[in-house]
């Protein structure tokens, strides 16, 4: 071991000429020891392996730079169309409570069929979202530009939801009004009115008549006053040839001692369509119509649904 040791000693402190030959003067001869050369080496080797490092981590830097520059440039190009979008989004909120004014609805964004326990979660949502657009769009970092977008994405769930209920709302509401009776069945005067009256066939009493009596020509038109299904045409003690139309919504209504009559249980009418004629079928003391108006199992006065 101590002769390999030797050796290796010798071979490193053994010198070297390197001789200097310019093209121009004298040569230059030069010793040095081969220890010198190798310590000269790794120095250059050291150096010149820092020197690619450094210019490694360098570039690495300026293209991450330049990355972030490019990135922070697109989030702001997003960010400008996010504002745009929320401008569009803020006048959907302003046409939402006017298309809830058009059509009756309560004002504002409350859902009049929203489960219990929603409406607080939905106003504390909102109020979220409210603080959100609040900020500068090209101050959010990265965690807050997606919490950015997922709020708007929520606000645009719940604008569509309400839409959904105003258009849900119009056409229900809709349907109802055309349900509601309200034109009078026949052309002709008003012979009695509703309300407790002595008995027509002279007897010494009275009697609650639950409808109001239009006399007219024999075979006068008489129309169905809403929208609604036949649920009976046909004889009626007492009311004689009479049709019972179902409007739904809790109305319905009588026609009592027709003839001529033009309909069958089942079908269905329109405001307006003709569906007997006047007579005097039943116990009638003369031609005429009687017509009677129930809302929710109770009679009601017609005169309050015609003018």
């Amino acid at each position: 071991m101590g002769k390999i040791i030797n050796l290796w000693a010798s071979w490193l402190t053994e010198r070297i000429d390197i001789l200097i030959m310019p093209r121009r003067g004298t040569s230059k001869k030069v010793k040095v020891r081969r220890l010198t050369l190798l310590i000269i080496g790794v120095v250059w080797l050291l150096i010149t392996g820092t020197g690619f490092y450094f210019f490694a981590r360098v570039y690495d830097y300026n293209l991450v730079k330049a990355d972030n520059r490019l990135m922070r440039l697109k989030m702001d190009l997003i960010a400008d169309e996010l504002e745009r979008g929320r401008k569009f989004l803020e006048m959907t909120r302003t046409t939402d409570v006017q298309m809830r004014k058009m059509v009756g609805m309560p004002a504002g964004d409350k859902f009049i069929n929203l489960p219990k326990g929603w409406e607080e979660a939905k106003a504390k949502a909102e109020a979220g979202y409210q603080e959100m657009l609040g900020k500068d769009l090209t101050e959010l970092d990265t965690e807050e530009f997606g919490q950015y977008i997922d709020d708007i994405e929520e606000s645009v769930k719940m604008r569509l939801a309400s839409y959904q209920e105003i258009a849900w709302y119009f056409a229900n509401r809709r349907e109802e009004q055309h349900s509601i009776p309200s034109i009078r069945p026949s052309g002709a005067r008003i012979s009695s009115g509703f309300g407790y009256r002595l008995d027509p066939f002279g007897h010494r009493t009275t009697k609650l008549h639950n409808g109001v009596d239009f006399a007219g020509k024999p075979d006068s038109p008489i129309v169905v006053t809403a929208d609604g299904v036949v649920r009976h045409a046909g004889w009626v003690p007492s009311f004689g040839q009479a049709i019972l139309v179902d409007h739904g919504f809790g109305y319905s209504t009588l026609y009592a001692h027709t003839t001529g009559i033009l309909v069958k249980a089942g079908d269905v009418v329109k405001r307006g369509e003709q569906i007997a004629t006047m007579g005097s079928s039943g116990r009638s003391t003369g031609t005429h119509l009687h017509y009677e108006v129930w809302k929710d199992g109770q009679a009601v006065n017609p005169k309050n649904y015609f003018k």
